[in-house]
Formats: C-alpha cells, structure tokens, sequence
C-alpha cells in the first residue's frame, strides 16, 4: 500500500507531460525542439520512477495474500506457517525444533537509537545451518519487553495449555476481514489517539484507502486440507474464540469484561516498559547488546 501514492504521482506526471508535449505555444507557434526532447527526458524518467516502484515496492502489496497466518498445534506440537496456496506452500516445524529468538531492525527513519524488535524463529538442518526463518505476529516497535510478553503467551499455550495463559479475559481483536471499515480502523485509530488521531486524517484516510484498494486484489489463504483435519477444533472445546466481526471488537463478555480485559493490557505495558528500562540501564541506550 505504501508505494500507490508514489505510483500515482509518477504515472500523472507523466501523463501531464505527455498530454502537453506537442500543445503549440500562446502564440500558435509549435514549441521548440529542445524543450520536446526535454519533455520526452522527463516523461521517460517519471515512467520508469512508477514502473520501479510498481516492480519494488508495489507487487509486494498488491496481489498477495491478505494475511499469512500461522497454526501452533499443540496436541501435536506442530507449527504451520503458510506461504502460499497450493502445493508445498506450507512450512511444517516441529516445536521442540523451532528456535525463537528477537528480532531486531534497523530505525525505519535512519535514527541511531531507536530499533524495532519482533518475534522470529529460525528452522535449521541437521547441520545446524538456518534453513529457513519467520516472524510471529506484529512487531513490537521499539519495545522488546513486548516481544518477550508476546513469547511468553506462545510459549504457555503450547507448552502448557491455554488454561496457563494470564488473562482471562481471552479475546481476538484482529479481523482478517478486508473492509473499508477495517481499513480505516486500522490506519486511523490504530495508528494514533485522542486529538493526534483527528489531525492526521488528512493521511490517514487516504492511506487507509490505499491500503484497502491493495487488500482487495489479494487472495485469502486457504490451508490444505490435511492440515486443517490435523488442526479441527473441537466443538466442545471451552476456549473457542470467534474472529471479531471488525478490528478491535473483542468479545470480552461485557462491560466487566472490557475492564479486566484492559487493565491486563495495562498491566503488560507498564511491565514491558519496566523491563525495557532496566536493559537500558543495565547494557545502554544504543540497544546494541544481545
């Protein structure tokens, strides 16, 4: 989604060049070859500009999958992590082969100090050489206590059940559901609050349009059907959980719900936060040490 403006505006510059190339001048006189030859160069640079971000930084948007998601089954402890429809589009790990560790990126704006960290797990062969690598859920941004919370919950449920977890109450805010709604809960209260969140809708919206353009050309995951009897729920089981009908309507149970449901988040914030203050402390600002 992020390169559609930058298409946009590579594509109407060069048509405006384009359209306006031959026009003959106030006058009636045709305009001069130089500034024709001149008009050709820059429609020739703008076209290639969209084209590379079409090629780049486009196709990695539009065209895919709406997700790709990934099944922890731990009756028997087996992770599917899918890749694509069809054959060999899913990458099968055992659990007690997978390794987890944090992930770290550089700054997105080229800043010295600011890293974001996410989850990964590397697949190795029996040579003990990384065969393949994948990332869990959304990153953390610049907190690894995040990541580390995030871990522990993935950790528990498959090591000890979803009875172990620390919260009720238990609840899905993710819809994979690729409406404008979404799109715009997303990219709007997602991504700011409060006051923030109304003075930047002169960008959010518009990227949440863009974002939705893009999902709708992308095709929804379908699982093959071994792994889906492998991973058949139980309808009996008490842990169900239904994805909500639109992002963020978590089914909590109620306004008592909603309370303990938030002041967990609450709580895991303020110990991610404590967490990350003390490496800080302990090993410096520059988030460098391992």
């Amino acid at each position: 989604m992020g390169g559609a403006p930058f298409v946009a505006m590579g594509l109407t510059f060069a048509w405006l060049i384009a359209s306006t190339m031959y026009t003959p001048q106030d006058d009636g006189m045709p305009r001069d070859p130089s500034f024709i030859t001149a008009d050709w160069i820059f429609f020739v640079v703008w076209l290639l500009f969209a084209l590379c971000v079409i090629k780049f930084i486009w196709l990695k948007d539009f065209f895919r999958y709406t997700h790709y998601p990934i099944r922890f089954n731990r009756k028997n402890g087996t992770i599917y992590v899918f890749r694509h429809n069809g054959p060999g589009g899913v990458l099968t790990v055992p659990w007690d082969k997978a390794h987890f560790f944090i992930g770290r990126s550089s700054p997105a704006m080229g800043g010295q100090s600011i890293f974001t960290f996410d989850l990964r797990c590397n697949v190795l062969d029996e040579q003990r050489m990384v065969r393949d690598t994948f990332a869990v859920g959304m990153d953390g941004s610049s907190s690894r206590g995040a990541v580390l919370e995030h871990w522990e919950m993935v950790r528990r449920y498959m090591e000890e059940g979803p009875q172990s977890l620390p919260f009720p109450p238990l609840a899905l805010t993710v819809s994979t559901e690729t409406t404008l709604r979404n799109m715009v809960i997303t990219q709007v209260s997602g991504q700011f609050s409060g006051f923030l969140s109304i003075l930047m809708l002169p960008i959010t919206l518009p990227w949440a349009l863009f974002r939705y353009l893009a999902m709708k050309t992308c095709k929804r995951p379908i699982w093959p059907a071994d792994i889906e009897a492998a991973c058949a729920i139980d309808p009996n089981d008490p842990f169900i959980l239904d994805e909500p009908r639109y992002a963020g309507d978590a089914k909590t149970g109620g306004a008592a719900g909603d309370e303990q449901f938030l002041a967990y988040r609450e709580r895991a914030l303020k110990m991610a936060l404590e967490y990350d203050a003390e490496r800080r402390n302990r090993l410096g600002p520059d988030g460098t040490a391992a």
